[in-house]
């Protein structure tokens, strides 16, 4: 059966103004697509930061702080840390900067081609207890995410979220890291930044 030229293709728009047929694979028939998250790497809007640090002693406290802008251009976070020996960690929403930490980090766009920069303002610092911890980022009136424990004190470990959050617009999140020897961490965050449509 032959079919009227506009019934052989179904179209979209690549922006708003070009339009492309839309095909199947020649083999399974299967329709062919990206992830939106790739989608957001090849648009510009993915972000990553990794690192290595050494945590000295036992009860160190490794602190991240991620400062979201209050725009609906909302971050959609996954992380994981890798750890020589046994850490508990925590991420807490709300959290209050007493004392800004003192180390930036820059995000790095996942798009290398991409001049775009992330939104988010992110601080870490390698804190001696929870106390000094705490006298900088505050997290008694925080709200505790999520928790875990990484390692046993005598083996490595690994651990973090797979599944995004998508964090509140305008709140300080605190990842902490607290230490049960002295250790090693290799840490990786992922997110993209994406306007909400609702």
């Amino acid at each position: 059966m032959q079919l009227p030229k506009e019934l052989k293709y179904i179209y979209g728009t690549i922006d708003g103004e070009t339009f492309r047929p839309i095909r199947l694979d020649g083999s399974t028939h299967a329709l062919t697509t990206i992830g939106y998250e790739h989608h957001e790497i090849h648009s510009g809007s993915h972000y990553f930061v990794v690192g290595t640090l050494n945590i000295l002693a036992l009860n160190d406290v490794l602190d991240f702080t991620f400062l979201m802008p209050d725009t609906k251009k909302w971050i959609h976070w996954v992380w994981d840390m890798e750890t020589s020996k046994g850490v508990s960690w925590y991420v807490y929403e709300n959290a209050t900067a007493t004392n800004p930490l003192d180390n930036t980090i820059t995000p790095l766009n996942s798009n290398r081609n991409s001049p775009n920069t992330s939104g988010t303002v992110m601080k870490y610092e390698l804190q001696a207890d929870l106390a000094a911890a705490n006298a900088d980022t505050d997290v008694t009136g925080a709200t505790l995410i999520e928790s875990g424990v990484t390692g046993d004190n005598r083996t490595a470990g690994g651990d973090g979220r797979t599944n995004e959050l998508i964090l509140k617009q305008g709140s300080l999140y605190c990842l902490r890291a607290v230490a049960t020897a002295a250790l090693t961490v290799n840490f990786k965050m992922q997110w993209y930044e994406h306007t909400d449509k609702g």
